[in-house]
This record gives structure tokens, sequence and C-alpha cells, in this order.
């Protein structure tokens, strides 16, 4: 299955599908306008800027007003409004429903965020996919044998482990609020990993989205 990760990182989030599919908008538009031609689907997954970013949307929605947009949370709804996007081209998609879509079919799974969150199956000319991104845990979520994986691994925990404990240790309340909402709305490595070898089949494709270095790595930089 093709895609093109444009962007995965509290930075900014946007990863295109088959050409036809994007998924979140957190980035600037001279990045991802150049896709935008052959987009028909738009997936927000939540209502945080770097998922969706206001000033992106509303280019989209004046420069491509047929693009229709796919979300399970009225918050990004009324964000999308907000931003000039037509209520006609929003679907809100019940979780655990299948739908047929006609270019594709999907289904929206809820996560675990501080915000209403999905994740998202699709099905593209027999091919799966599912997209999952921004969750403390993945429980009670299948997807067995589909062919990508787009995998939220933002952090190793026994790096941020010593973060925390060094945080503390130096009585630094910004690292300490930052590393424990971190455990409480981000998916570990560990987790990521038991998912995809409980689901992953013998010819499955994955990809880590939303590392964080900082929390990723021995000596990353600290940037939020």
């Amino acid at each position: 299955m093709k895609y093109s990760i444009i962007g995965s990182s509290s930075k900014g989030n946007c990863i295109i599908v088959e050409d036809v599919l994007m998924l979140d908008v957190g980035l600037s538009y001279s990045k991802i306008k150049k896709y935008l031609p052959k987009v028909k689907l738009i997936f927000i997954s939540h209502s945080h800027q770097d998922h969706l970013l206001s000033s992106t949307i509303k280019k989209i929605a004046y420069n491509y007003p047929t693009i229709k947009f796919l979300t399970g949370s009225e918050v990004v709804v009324e964000k999308l409004v907000e931003c000039g996007v037509n209520k006609k081209n929003i679907y809100i998609l019940k979780s655990n429903k299948k739908y047929d879509l006609g270019l594709l079919k999907v289904k929206l799974e809820e996560l675990y965020h501080d915000t209403p969150n999905y994740a998202m199956k699709w099905e593209y000319k027999g091919k799966k996919g599912v997209y999952i991104v921004d969750t403390s845990n993945v429980e009670g979520l299948v997807a067995r044998d589909y062919d990508l994986y787009l995998i939220e691994n933002n952090y190793r925990e026994d790096i941020l482990e010593q973060h925390l404990k060094d945080a503390i240790d130096n009585d630094d309340n910004n690292k300490i609020f930052y590393l424990q909402r971190t455990i409480q709305t981000h998916l570990s490595k560990s987790q990521c990993d038991s998912f995809l070898i409980e689901n992953m089949g013998s010819n499955s494709v994955y990809e880590y989205v939303h590392l964080s270095k900082y929390n990723n790595t021995e000596n990353g930089d600290f940037d939020k």
C-alpha cells in the first residue's frame, strides 16, 4: 500500500495514503499543497493543533471545496465549520460502525486521549490499513493481518522513566508535567510493538509514527 509521511510529531502530523486519503492536517499549507489535487478524503483524528491546523484547513476549504472530511469528534466538526468547511462535506462517523463511502470502506474506533480521538481502519481496493495515534493504550483494538499499520511509538518506557526521575530530582515542574502527561496520553514502544506482534501478518508493513526524539533516543534533546 502506497503512503507518504509528510510529518509525524508534536510539531505537526500529515500522512498521504494511495494519493486519495489524507490522515490529519497539522502542517502548514505550503508543505501539503502539492498533494491536495488528488486527495478526496481527509481524516481528522482529533482537535489538537498538531493534527488540525486551522490556518491550513481554511486554505483547503477555500481552494478545494469538494474535498470531504471524516471524523468521529463533534469538537473537530465545530473547528472545521469555523474554518469554512461546508458542513455537507463533513462526515461524522459513529465509533465501531463500518461505512462504505464508495471510494473506500472505513471504521473508526475510540482511543484514549485527553480529547475525543479515534483510530481509523480503512479498506481501499482490497487492501487494509489502520492509523493509530495519540492514545495511552490500545485496549480492545484488533486489526488482524492488515496490509499497513501506521501506529504511534511515542516513547521508550525506560528512557521516559529516567527523564522523569531526573526532572523530579531537579524540581523541574515543567518537565514533570510534560512527562506525566505523555504517559497518560501517548503510546509507548512496548505497547506499540506488542500490538504489532499480536496483529501483523507475514506480508504486513508497519511504520512508527509520532515518535518523540527526546523520549525515544538515549541522547535526544528536550523538545515538546
